[in-house]
């Protein structure tokens, strides 16, 4: 006995099957493929022994956001080095200031600039 097909059922055309390892945010192809465009949607099959927690749909999950914070954190932290390795001796801890501090100096600059 055939199934018949519906003429309002999609036909799925054949996806191709290519093997990956996730590392650290990324899918690295086993082989070399050419894509035809940059970004599109994927099917991933992740074997249940290397989900640590089922997240719940629609629900931020708190290890996510750590790892995130965490990984901002250090970048923030990185990228300030770099931008101290350029200053070099012009690079200074500024003194702790409040807000009202920082609308005065800027009240300064602005009126020593323009001899307001």
């Amino acid at each position: 006995m055939s199934i018949r097909e519906h003429p309002w059922q999609k036909k799925q055309s054949p996806n191709m099957h290519i093997e990956a390892i996730y590392d650290q945010g990324r899918l690295e192809f086993q082989s070399s493929i050419t894509l035809k465009h940059q970004r599109f949607r994927v099917r991933v099959e992740i074997p249940d022994q290397e989900i640590i927690d089922a997240p719940t749909p629609g629900l931020p999950t708190p290890a996510a956001d750590v790892t995130t914070e965490s990984a901002s954190d250090a970048d923030g932290k990185r990228l300030l080095g770099e931008i101290r390795d350029i200053l070099g001796p012009l690079s200074k801890a500024r003194a702790p200031a409040s807000t009202a501090d920082d609308k005065e100096a800027l009240s300064d600059a602005i009126a020593g600039k323009y001899g307001l």
